[in-house]
């Protein structure tokens, strides 16, 4: 009976292991894992606009006096996170329709908004077929306005905030290389920062719109791929609004069917100077509505339909720009960035203050200065960076651009350390 027993498990092994290996025939696939634990610290001179508990930084907040004249937003605030340790699969796959395979799933802790601060959310997961000079991607991924190939490696989290583009968003995209070109070409939509509204922020008002963001792009390198410049571009359409009321003479309320959209665009051209040990690298951003992408501006009300109560819209153009020094060597960095930012007002008049939708509506210009150093020892490595960051507040005029401004400045001290696996 043992015997019995024991000829059966070895033949239900050897028909496990059979159906494994003809399974890894007809699907050859190859998983390697990765990612990094990194704990973030940071000072604050002064309260800050910033996302998941202050982790992402942005602006520092307008003065609020109290009856004594004291500035109630002025003192010092300290954090202390791991929400941007991050865990990733990268997937090599079979070959399919005659293109080679792969994809890739990444999560980090950062969660998808204040009230889930800690929470795991996707950042990638895309599958990718290529053809050698063309590709197809399809899945979650960076938006063509963010270039990975040319950002500032800030300490903090906020990537270079708010003078850069930054999202990532679920979209079909094909790639084509050609010589020293590299030209790609998307539609998107919004997932983890979205286009703001009456209804607060949303992906709903591109969603009913009916069309996706509409993505380009176009990279030229030099020197064997060490220096790249590059162009990109976006197009999207929101209807902020399904529905209006109206009252007629009798005092009935009318409900009224609405139609009206703004349209949105931006440009954007960037260069990376690859001399090494040096590099340098700048961007350049103007458009309009870019409260997606977290940058400033947005749109407002321009008029009101006098019958129905339907609003037509204007969006508020602005402009981000920064420039990134750096020198590495013998696992140093020595860095700086300086960005800056303006806020150049609505394309048309605008109907009400009250009824402009973007982010910080009162802040006319921004600027920011910031050094870091970075050390790397083996696995591990230690950076610090000082961020002093400048907005002028002041009042909204009739064209939602910003007048009487005073400067309000604050600095965040980061120290991060990552362990990398």
């Amino acid at each position: 009976m043992k015997k019995l027993k024991t000829l059966l498990l070895l033949l239900v092994s050897f028909i496990s292991i059979s159906g494994l290996n003809a399974q890894k025939k007809e699907l050859p696939l190859s998983v390697k894992f990765g990612g990094y634990v990194h704990t973030l610290f940071t000072y604050d001179t002064r309260q800050m606009v910033a996302a998941r508990e202050g982790h992402i930084l942005l602006y520092p907040k307008n003065e609020i006096l109290d009856a004594a004249g004291e500035d109630i937003n002025e003192g010092g605030v300290y954090n202390m996170a791991v929400i941007q340790s991050r865990v990733n699969a990268k997937i090599t796959g079979p070959e399919i329709l005659g293109a080679k395979t792969n994809g890739m799933i990444e999560a980090e802790f950062i969660g998808n908004g204040e009230s889930d601060t800690n929470g795991l959310r996707v950042r990638h997961a895309f599958v990718n077929l290529d053809w050698g000079n063309t590709s197809l991607l399809i899945g979650q991924t960076w938006s063509p306005l963010f270039v990975a190939e040319v950002f500032p490696f800030t300490v903090g989290a906020n990537a270079g905030l708010p003078f850069k583009p930054f999202a990532r968003n679920p979209q079909v995209r094909l790639t084509h290389k050609t010589g020293n070109w590299k030209l790609l070409a998307a539609i998107a939509t919004e997932r983890d920062y979205t286009s703001t509204g009456p209804d607060g922020s949303s992906n709903k008002y591109l969603r009913n719109a009916g069309m996706p963001i509409v993505q380009g792009q176009a990279h030229y390198y030099l020197g064997k791929k060490k220096h790249l410049f590059g162009v990109s571009g976006e197009f999207k359409n929101l209807k902020p609004s399904l529905q209006s009321t109206s009252v007629d003479n009798e005092g009935n309320i009318q409900n009224w069917k609405n139609d009206e959209t703004i349209s949105s665009w931006a440009v954007m051209g960037y260069f990376k100077l690859n001399f090494n040990p040096v590099t340098f690298k700048a961007q350049t951003t103007y458009g309009t509505n870019l409260t997606d992408v977290l940058m400033l501006g947005g749109y407002a009300v321009k008029d009101m339909n006098p019958v129905t109560n339907e609003a037509s819209y204007t969006g508020i153009k602005v402009m981000g720009s920064w420039a990134e020094l750096s020198y590495k060597k013998n696992d140093w960095e020595y860095a700086f960035l300086a960005g800056y930012s303006k806020n150049y007002g609505a394309e048309d008049d605008i109907a009400s203050t009250d009824l402009v939708y973007a982010r910080s509506k009162d802040i006319g210009e921004l600027y920011r200065l910031a050094p870091r150093v970075c050390k790397k020892y083996k696995n591990l490595k230690f950076e610090f960076e000082a961020e002093y960051t400048a907005a002028a507040y002041g009042k909204l005029t009739e064209k939602a651009k910003v007048k009487d401004t005073k400067w309000i400045g604050g600095t965040r001290y980061s120290l991060g350390v990552y362990y990398f696996f």
